[in-house]
């Protein structure tokens, strides 16, 4: 019975985590202006692209928790995002790395955030 009190709480724990990393990642994305319209970006790559300008890195785990609310999907999901916003910014010169069993980085991205008069992401 012990055990199970215990993991209930763990389990708790983690649940807290994971809300508070989501609400993060959100609240730093609310302040974004919008990026260029010629990209054609959907709401999610978006999201995604925002949470690259934001972050050095993101990790797959952020970037489920940007997609899908929840770290719980296939992570082949995310490098299908990352594809489609690569096809679609690359010809503007954006370069995004991928970080072997990591996540994936915006090369240049403080230039990126001025660039696109993102100032309120920086971090």
């Amino acid at each position: 019975m012990e055990m199970v009190q215990l993991t209930k709480e763990a389990l708790a724990e983690r649940v807290g985590v994971l809300e508070r990393k989501f609400a993060d990642l959100r609240q730093s994305m609310v302040a974004c202006a919008a990026l260029p319209a010629n990209w054609r970006l959907t709401p999610k790559e978006r999201e995604l692209f925002l949470a690259l300008l934001s972050y050095d890195t993101v990790t797959k785990e952020m970037a489920m928790l940007v997609l899908y609310g929840t770290e719980d999907r296939p992570d082949h999901g995310v490098a299908m995002f990352m594809s489609r916003i690569r096809a679609k910014t690359e010809p503007h010169s954006v370069k995004i790395e991928t970080i072997n069993r990591t996540g994936y980085r915006l090369v240049d991205r403080l230039v990126w955030t001025k660039t696109l008069k993102l100032d309120a992401v920086e971090h």
